[in-house]
């Protein structure tokens, strides 16, 4: 159960940074786009391990 909302919050948090980097792209603030998708990248990784531990 506690993996299942990790990865919920996982996804959530990648949701938020999705449309941050949006924003960020629209506003031309090349440094915040860079820090967001470093961000977002992490997230996918650990949201990956994640559900490789709930399927084993």
């Amino acid at each position: 159960m506690a993996t299942t909302n990790q990865n919920a919050d996982a996804e959530t948090a990648m949701q938020y940074l999705i449309w941050a980097l949006e924003a960020l792209e629209k506003a031309g603030n090349q440094e915040a786009v860079h820090h967001a998708r470093i961000a977002l990248e992490v997230l996918r990784k650990s949201s990956a391990s994640i559900r490789s531990e709930e399927a084993s």
